[in-house]
C-alpha cells in the first residue's frame, strides 16, 4: 500500500504537469491541441483545485498554496476574457421590431435518428434553422421544405451547411472555406415584420487542426465585416467562446454573446460539457434567451434562440 509521501509525491508530480498545461492554456505558444486545452480551460480548473486540496491534505502545504495561485491565475485569465465578451452584451432600451425563434443544429452526418430529429424539429418548427452536416437529414429536405420554403446551401452532393427558413431569403451566399474547401460559410438576408437581418452559418474545422481553425476564421472575418445592419452568427465553432480564436473573432466584429454560453458537447455531459457550438450577434440583434437542446442522435446538442431585432 501506497504511503503518504508517495501519494503526496504522486499529487505534486501531477501538479506540474498541469501547471505545464496551464501555461500552454494562457500563453498559446503555438503548439498542437492548445486549442482543445483552451476550450477544456474550467474543466482543467477544477482539476487543478482537486489537486490543490489533496496536496495540502496531504501535507504539502507550501508547494499546494503555490499550486492553488497558478489555478487561481489561469481562472483569473480566463474569466477577463469571458468578461470581455459578456461587457459588449448592452441593453437596447427599447422594444423589438421584430422577433424570432432560431435553431442552430450539427445533425451529424451520419445520424441514424435522422427521422426522428426531423419529426421533432417540424413538431415544434423555428422560424429560422442553421444546419451543419447537412446530408444527417439530406433524405427529408423535401419533408422539411412543406415548412421551411426557403432554403440557402445544398444544392449539389458536396455541401455540408445549410439554411432553412420560413421567410423569404434574399442574397444568399455559400462559400468554400480555405484551406479545406469545404461549404462551411452560408450567409443571407431575412426579412421579419419588416426587419431585415443578416444570418450567418458557420462550420469550423476540429480543433487539433489548430492552423486550419485559425485560417479560415480570419477568412470569415474579412467575409463577415463589411455586411451592414443587424446580424446573427452562429454555428459550430469547435471551440468555446474563452478560446482565443473565437475570442478574438468576437473582438473583430464586436460581436454580442447570449445570456450564458450553453454546453453542447459531449452530448454525454450534458450541461456540465462544453459550448462548442456558440451564437452571437452584431449590431441592433440581441439575444433573448439561448438554450440547449435534446441532441436526437447528432454527437452535438443544438442551439435555440430567441432573436430580438430592434430599428435604427
Amino acid at each position: 500500500m501506497l504511503s503518504k509521501a508517495e501519494f503526496r509525491g504522486g499529487i505534486l508530480a501531477l501538479a506540474g504537469i498541469m501547471t505545464v498545461v496551464y501555461l500552454l492554456v494562457s500563453l498559446s505558444p503555438g503548439l498542437p491541441g492548445e486549442l482543445l486545452l483552451q476550450t477544456l480551460r474550467f474543466h482543467l480548473i477544477v482539476v487543478g483545485l482537486m489537486l490543490a486540496a489533496l496536496a495540502l491534505v496531504f501535507g504539502a502545504r507550501w508547494r499546494g498554496l503555490m499550486f492553488l495561485l497558478v489555478v487561481l491565475g489561469s481562472a483569473l485569465h480566463g474569466g477577463l476574457i469571458v468578461w470581455d465578451l459578456y461587457a459588449r452584451r448592452t441593453d437596447i432600451a427599447a422594444e423589438p421590431a421584430a422577433q424570432f425563434r432560431f435553431l442552430s443544429f450539427n445533425v451529424l452526418a451520419g445520424n441514424d435518428r435522422a427521422a426522428e430529429l426531423v419529426e421533432t424539429v417540424l413538431a415544434d418548427p423555428p422560424d429560422v434553422m442553421l444546419v451543419m452536416e447537412t446530408p444527417g437529414i439530406a433524405d427529408y429536405l423535401d419533408e422539411m421544405a412543406a415548412v421551411f420554403p426557403y432554403r440557402a446551401g445544398c444544392a449539389d452532393d458536396g455541401c455540408d451547411i445549410s439554411l432553412l427558413s420560413r421567410f423569404p431569403i434574399e442574397a444568399s451566399q455559400v462559400v468554400d472555406l480555405p484551406p479545406f474547401f469545404r461549404q462551411r460559410l452560408v450567409t443571407a438576408r431575412v426579412t421579419i415584420d419588416g426587419q431585415a437581418v443578416t444570418v450567418a452559418g458557420l462550420h469550423l474545422s476540429k480543433p487539433y487542426f489548430d492552423e486550419a481553425s485559425w485560417g479560415e476564421i480570419y477568412y470569415i472575418r474579412r467575409a463577415l465585416r463589411e455586411i451592414e445592419g443587424p446580424m446573427v452568427i452562429a454555428g459550430d465553432f469547435n471551440a468555446a467562446p474563452w478560446s482565443e480564436p473565437v475570442a478574438w473573432f468576437t473582438r473583430q466584429l464586436d460581436l454580442a454573446p447570449g445570456p450564458w454560453p450553453a454546453a453542447t458537447w459531449p452530448v454525454r455531459l450534458g450541461a456540465l460539457g462544453v459550448p462548442i457550438d456558440n451564437m452571437f450577434t452584431r449590431g441592433n440583434a440581441r439575444l433573448l434567451t439561448l438554450e440547449a437542446g435534446d441532441n436526437l442522435g447528432s454527437n452535438h446538442r443544438p442551439l435555440w434562440a430567441d432573436v430580438a431585432i430592434y430599428a435604427d
